[in-house]
Parts: structure tokens; C-alpha cells; sequence
């Protein structure tokens, strides 16, 4: 515990080096934007992981390469369900093959990342686990065409409303779905409507006038006159 918080601890076994730190690296970024108390340890063998896990070391996610050699991650993912009897581990396979399902299947993967995986495979990944656990910070889901999308809703700077579609202002571009403004509910408090096209993220708000806000990304948003008491009071506290 720090803090009177409890710490998210993740392992990462692959043998080698240079996909533990990248997975490292995807990590560190995701978590630099949280409030989230969190430890990564890197392992180059099953052996090391191994020692660790005897020794009653618990984490929360395991990134596990399966080709290890002597003890494979296979091996150290039945000890953690059959010897450990650990069910609340989750832990995410690795593998450069995708032929191993029915192995896997006793363990329980929460998931199987196949080799090269992108930095958003893995940070699905974290995600969902921090999800299990009660730990994640909100998802927003909507639908988009034919897919389900999930994103955090921290990434989100604003939603606007154009005709019958809403626009997600992301961090890292736009995105959209059909809908009206006024079906957005159960946001987090962080977010509050200035005008009846626009629902901002109050932590990208770096000034606020009278008629308007700034945000981060230096783009202007006008706040209507019936919303202006509010969201004074609201950015002010």
C-alpha cells in the first residue's frame, strides 16, 4: 500500500530484452496520465519469474512469452493456477506462433498476443485486466458503423454534436457515432456541457473567459449564455 492506495503490479517474462522494455515503454506512457500507483519488474526466464513467484510474489498482470526455454511460460502459468491456486492473476500470453489454444486453455489467459503485437494490443490488455480488478479508470463505449469501440475516457477532450452525429474529439484525432448530445448521460463528473453542441473535459480547459474556453490543443469553444452560471461555478471550484 503507498498512500493508503494499493499498488498495480505488473511482471513482463520474455527472454528477450528488447521486447520487455518495449512493453515497458508502452506501459510507462499509459500510466504517466493516471492517478494509478503502479510497479513493473522485467524477467529474462521463467527460472527468474519463477524464483519470484515461490517466493510469494503476487502481481496483477503477467505479460508471458510462452518460448522460454527450460521453464516455459506455459509451465509457470499452470504453477500460478495449480500450484498457486491463484485465480485472480491475470495473465497475458506472448507467443510469435498463434497454435497453442489448447494448451492455454487450463490456464485461463485473460489474453494472447501474438508477436509483433501493437501498443494498443497492449494496452487492451492492461486495461481489461485493471477492469477485472475494479482498478481502471471509466471506459466510454459507442458504436461506430459495424464495431464497438472503447476508449478511456481521460483521452477524450470534447464531444460535439453535428446534425445527428456526435464527434469524439480524441487526444489523437476524431471519431464519431449517431446520437444526440443529450443521450450522453452518466458522464464523469469531469465533463460538463458549455453549450448544446458541446460537452467538454474540464482537465484539457487551460483558460476560461466569460463567452469561452481554451483548450490544451489551443482550439476555442464558445460557452452559450444559458450555460454560463454553471460553468463558471464549475471550472471556479
Amino acid at each position: 500500500m503507498i498512500g493508503g492506495l494499493t499498488m498495480f503490479k505488473i511482471a513482463i517474462c520474455d527472454d528477450n530484452e528488447v521486447v520487455c522494455s518495449e512493453i515497458e515503454n508502452i506501459l510507462e506512457e499509459f500510466f504517466a496520465t493516471e492517478s494509478i500507483h503502479y510497479e513493473i519488474d522485467s524477467f529474462q526466464s521463467g527460472e527468474e519469474l519463477f524464483r519470484e513467484l515461490e517466493n510469494n510474489e503476487k502481481f496483477d498482470l503477467i505479460y508471458l512469452d510462452i518460448e522460454l526455454a527450460a521453464i516455459n511460460g506455459v509451465v509457470v502459468g499452470r504453477y500460478i493456477r495449480e500450484v498457486m491456486l491463484d485465480d485472480y492473476t491475470q495473465i497475458a500470453f506472448i507467443s510469435a506462433k498463434a497454435s497453442y489454444a489448447l494448451e492455454l486453455f487450463q490456464v485461463r489467459p485473460i489474453h494472447f498476443l501474438v508477436k509483433p503485437f501493437t501498443p494498443k494490443q497492449v494496452i487492451e490488455v492492461l486495461e481489461k485486466a485493471m477492469e477485472l480488478q475494479g482498478r481502471q479508470t471509466k471506459i466510454f463505449s459507442y458504436k461506430s458503423g459495424k464495431s464497438e469501440n472503447r476508449i478511456p475516457f481521460k483521452d477524450i477532450m470534447y464531444f460535439s454534436s453535428d446534425s445527428k452525429k456526435i464527434i469524439i474529439h480524441k487526444r489523437t484525432g476524431e471519431d464519431y457515432f449517431y446520437g444526440k448530445l443529450s443521450d450522453l448521460n452518466l458522464l464523469p463528473a469531469d465533463f460538463i456541457q458549455i453549450h448544446k453542441s458541446f460537452i467538454v473535459n474540464k482537465q484539457y480547459v487551460i483558460r476560461f473567459q466569460f463567452d469561452s474556453v481554451l483548450l490544451s490543443n489551443m482550439e476555442e469553444l464558445p460557452i452559450s449564455r444559458v450555460y454560463r452560471k454553471v460553468v463558471r461555478e464549475n471550472l471556479m471550484s
